[in-house]
């Protein structure tokens, strides 16, 4: 079963490697309806802070290679209509030859760029941050906003942080400006200048679906974005929206939009501040096979902005742009992409603090972490070396927290009797619950929370302070009767599409969703029945490793009592339609004891 064996030395404070896991079995459940308050993120002033460089490569290089011509033309044709047509400017070209460039974050949260001007070669890419391992959660090419000669480029913290830098070929500056606030949006895209004033502007959507403009002012500080006004809603019906500048030629910025039935839509800009956008015109249907559909800006030289689209075998195609919101035939751009967590520019919704799963084996207690790909399988198992007197002791309860601090890995917690530690520091004394789970952000503030349920079946949110050593602040209640859900509750982010953490409860009456609201007090929706009883019944372990099949929402993964391990992938639907048919990813998983 094992291909390799790589051994990974894990810190003292005992937080496993870059990415994230998480892992509990059984089910989830919680109680009652409510909604977020939606509240405007800081586009304003913000004091930036003083920058230090994030480290770049910290295990392997990219696994993606590219064709010669997949990310550049090999020839840029310059017929009468392209010089004749007014270009948009670039949104992401970082080493100044007019044609954008590639940026990838992997799942080991390493950065890399591919320069067309070098022929698309991979080369670390630094993006400097006051924490050197913190992963983001997006890149968004936000353009040449103050007229400087590199391009500007925004990263966005799980927290909410959104930062402006300049971009070089292979490193950002340090922090232009920081707003916070913008977890309040699950999807910000930079459409290119959409009001005709020369300035790159960002569109950002709430939970609910709403729309907002925010016009660039121009300034690289103080206020780089004027103040949101609110341009549509429905937008909630899209699981991609892709920022895709200039597609039909009139030097505007263009929205594309691909709604859950896989169709793509063609949202062409006017020019106006009050209404940027068109009615959609339809592009195409079959869109469903990528689970990244990604701006590529002009690569063709033609004018006109193309798009790149990645398959879940890890496949990249470009679509070259042939005018009024139409593409040509897709073609292959290269292969091995399925370990890249996400691509600049790409129109799924942000990558929340989970990419792997923990396994213990059972003969020798020996650990092993198992990393996502974007093929909707694990990589192969590296053991996990965790250093003299740092290894868990058996006795002990685990659980895998998504996104428990800012960094948007996972942490580890490890409960003996009634101490709680997290990340190697002890939260609690008191932790009298044998049930603790960490789904993600419930709270809407941008910090991972953590849910407890003991004996006296009451469940109680823990709210995070969004520190790395975690300090927990005053439990809430979430309700009563939670006693039949001990130790089937389960959960690591998004799995209705919303872009909010969600949980799930396993019960005799069968598998249920309670989708997560964003309210302190309010945490979770009335719950909708996903599966009936007998369809999870066969299950001795249920692992929560995130999203497993690189489309930006999370999945779960189901081992049977013959160690047979089950993917369940999120749709984006509600109901019975939640997750889709189970499909086999791997066999002979009964040789672990435990599964986070």
């Amino acid at each position: 079963m094992f291909h390799r064996r790589v051994t990974r030395t894990i810190p003292r404070t005992g937080l496993l490697a870059t990415g994230t896991a998480l892992a509990l079995s059984a089910g989830l459940l919680l109680a009652g309806p409510g909604a977020a308050a939606d509240t405007a993120p800081d586009a304003t002033a913000v004091a930036a802070p003083t920058g230090t460089a994030a480290s770049a490569a910290r295990s392997h290089g990219p696994g993606g290679t590219l064709f010669e011509d997949a990310f550049g033309p090999a020839v840029r044709p310059q017929d009468s209509h392209a010089a004749a047509r007014a270009k948009a400017k670039p949104l992401h070209d970082i080493d100044l030859d007019g044609v954008s460039d590639l940026i990838s974050q992997e799942n080991d949260g390493s950065t890399w760029a591919w320069p067309t001007r070098t022929g698309s070669e991979p080369k670390s890419f630094t993006v400097k941050s006051t924490d050197p391992d913190e992963q983001f959660v997006d890149f968004i090419p936000v353009g040449n906003l103050g007229a400087e000669l590199f391009p500007e480029f925004l990263t966005l913290s799980a927290d909410g942080r959104l930062s402006l830098y300049s971009a070089i070929p292979d490193r950002t500056t340090t922090p232009y400006w920081v707003g916070r606030g913008w977890q309040a949006y699950n999807k910000v895209i930079a459409p290119g200048d959409l009001t005709k004033d020369g300035r790159p502007d960002l569109l950002a959507r709430t939970f609910s679906g709403d729309l907002y403009l925010y016009k660039g002012t121009g300034k690289l500080t103080g206020t780089p974005f004027a103040p949101r006004v609110r341009i549509g809603t429905g937008w909630g019906a899209y699981d991609q929206l892709v920022g895709a500048n200039d597609v039909d030629g009139d030097a505007i910025g263009d929205v594309l939009a691909r709604s859950l039935d896989g169709t793509l839509w063609f949202f062409k800009g006017t020019g106006s501040a009050t209404a940027p956008l068109r009615i959609r015109t339809k592009v195409g249907t079959g869109w469903n096979t990528y689970n990244q559909i990604v701006a590529a800006d002009d690569q063709n030289g033609d004018g006109l902005a193309d798009l790149y689209a990645r398959k879940r075998n890890g496949y990249v195609y470009t679509y070259d742009a042939k005018g009024g919101g139409a593409f040509a035939a897709p073609r292959r751009g290269g292969s091995g992409w399925d370990g890249t967590c996400f691509l600049i520019g790409a129109g799924t919704t942000q990558v929340y603090g989970r990419s792997q799963a923990l396994a213990v084996r059972a003969a020798d207690r020996s650990w092993w972490k198992l990393e996502n790909t974007a093929n909707g399988r694990f990589d192969d198992p590296d053991e996990i070396d965790w250093g003299p007197g740092t290894k868990p002791a058996a006795g002990g309860r685990f659980t895998y927290a998504t996104a428990l601090h800012d960094r948007n890995h996972a942490s580890f917690v490890t409960q003996y009797g009634s101490k709680l530690t997290i990340a190697g520091r002890v939260a609690s004394t008191s932790w009298t619950y044998d049930t603790t789970v960490g789904p993600g952000d419930l709270t809407g503030d941008g910090r991972g929370d953590l849910l407890a349920l003991g004996t006296d079946g009451v469940l109680w949110l823990y709210p995070g302070d969004g520190a790395y050593r975690t300090r927990l602040g005053a439990r809430i209640r979430v309700g009563g009767g939670w006693g039949p859900y001990r130790h089937a509750l389960f959960g690591a982010g998004d799995y209705s599409g919303d872009g909010r953490a969600d949980l799930f409860a396993r019960g005799a009456d069968g598998l249920f969703l309670y989708k997560g609201t964003g309210s302190a007090t309010r945490p979770f929706e009335r719950p909708v029945k996903v599966a009936g009883p007998r369809d999870w019944s066969g299950y001795d372990a249920v692992v929560t490793p995130g999203d497993l099949d690189g489309d930006g929402r999370s999945d779960l993964v189901a081992r049977d009592s013959a160690g047979n391990v089950w993917r369940y992938s999120s749709t984006g639907h509600s109901g019975t339609a939640t997750l889709r048919p189970r499909v086999k990813i791997a066999s002979g998983w009964n040789v672990y004891g435990l599964l986070f």
